[in-house]
């Protein structure tokens, strides 16, 4: 079994080494047995082309990124694919079964395997279809050339597309005609455009961007989750900003979130240095795109039903958004108190997000108080419900109030708290 894992990227490195004209590592397997185990059940038969990856894992190893998720096709039916690992004891989860999908976990990793298939009816949102062993057949029903590449477990490349070449040339092209791809699941408008910032080397093809604005409507038949689960990724795409510089995608994106009106702060980002750009998340991204001092964050947070974490993230940017002009609010006793009613990782976004909406702050000075942040310890309240039963109070609201007006005085003294701030918060010598 190791010779086969070793055997498996030399091939790959090596195909990918004749194919782009300079040496890349995959990291699809990462060398580890977990991985290979989902291979070696499923061609336990001793069929050669019985599983493989696609997708984006596939695609990520040839352009040498970062690889997350794992996808795998195999020409086996969902039915027998769940039979063969339950019986390896492997946990199976029945994701999306009618469309032919299964989802094996083996210690806490998940791999999506998806039967081959073709699509014979679909509405924009869900697919009829009807399995097959025929491999290209499989890829037709894809979204992009560079999504329809699949590998075996000893890195042989199966491209009936040239996927391979459109990557590499940097071409987002749907697989046959552009708007029937986009008529079968309207979320490829979203796709593509994250496709084309991450990878395009030319403009937009004028098909493509008519087959966009026909079937724009279409996007509001997809759910919000879907929708916003995307977004997420395109958010993500370092060179975001780019996505607005094209007149075309700039009407098109804006026209389904019209929330993004700040888009123009992303343009702040392309200047940070890169020890910087490595704080940031999407939420910030986020921030900088709909943030002010109205609630309007709120409306897209409802809309998109995203998690009460982002909610609260975007309301802690709005918060303080008022108070980003503000030269204390650039002072490290400021910065203090923020990292104690927030986190560290929220005060650095922040902090992030200040450069980009106030044009007077320097960019050295938010680096010292990122490092600041990294440092400081944080204060603790040294005063307990326990101290206060001490004076005399007992368990209740009113221990409870006291206890939150004694700590607001101790963080607005710079978290220092004596005899005389205790007596005069109290009411009461102690």
């Amino acid at each position: 079994m190791i010779k086969k894992i070793q055997n498996f990227f030399f091939r790959f490195d090596l195909f990918l080494y004749k194919k782009f004209g300079s040496h890349k590592t995959t990291k699809i397997l990462e060398n580890d047995k977990i991985n290979q185990l989902i291979f070696s059940y499923l061609n336990s038969n001793e069929k050669q082309d019985t599983i493989k990856f696609v997708g984006g894992c596939v695609r990520k190893a040839l352009n040498g990124e970062k690889i997350d998720d794992i996808d795998l096709a195999t020409s086996l039916e969902p039915e027998e694919v769940k039979s063969i690992l339950i019986n390896k004891d492997i946990k199976v989860i029945d994701t999306g079964i009618t469309h032919g999908t299964v989802t094996a976990i083996i210690k806490n990793k998940s791999f999506e395997i998806t039967t081959l298939r073709k699509d014979l009816q679909t509405d924009g949102r869900h697919a009829k279809v009807v399995y097959t062993n025929n491999w290209k057949e499989d890829s037709l029903r894809r979204d992009f050339t560079f999504n329809a590449i699949y590998s075996d477990i000893n890195g042989r490349i199966f491209d009936p597309l040239n996927g391979t070449d459109d990557l590499k040339n940097g071409k987002i092209k749907f697989i046959g005609l552009a708007e029937e791809r986009i008529q079968e699941d309207y979320l490829r408008i979203l796709r593509y455009f994250r496709f084309f910032i991450q990878y395009s080397k030319v403009d937009h093809q004028p098909e493509i961007i008519r087959s966009i604005k026909k079937n724009i409507n279409g996007v509001n038949k997809i759910s919000r989750e879907r929708i916003f689960d995307e977004l997420k990724k395109i958010l993500k795409v370092k060179n975001l900003y780019n996505l607005f510089l094209n007149k075309e995608s700039k009407k098109i994106i804006l026209g389904i979130f019209p929330q993004f009106k700040y888009f123009e702060r992303l343009k702040m980002l392309n200047n940070l240095s890169s020890k910087l750009l490595k704080q940031y998340d999407t939420n910030l991204i986020l921030s900088l795109l709909i943030v002010d001092n109205s609630n309007e964050h709120e409306y897209f947070c409802h809309k998109y039903k995203v998690s009460k974490n982002i909610k609260n993230k975007l309301s802690n940017m709005s918060l303080n958004y008022k108070n980003l002009t503000d030269e204390n609010f650039y002072t490290k006793g400021n910065i203090k108190k923020l990292i104690y009613l927030s986190n560290k990782n929220e005060v650095k976004d922040l902090l992030l997000f200040s450069i980009c909406v106030n044009k007077n702050i320097k960019v050295d000075i938010i680096e010292k108080l990122i490092k600041f942040t990294n440092t400081c310890d944080i204060p603790k309240f040294p005063i307990s419900g326990n101290t206060l039963k001490d004076y005399g109070y007992e368990s209740g609201v009113e221990l409870g109030e006291k206890l939150k007006k004694l700590e607001k005085k101790w963080i607005q003294n710079n978290f220092i708290i004596d005899k005389e701030i205790i007596e005069k918060s109290l009411g009461k010598k102690i």
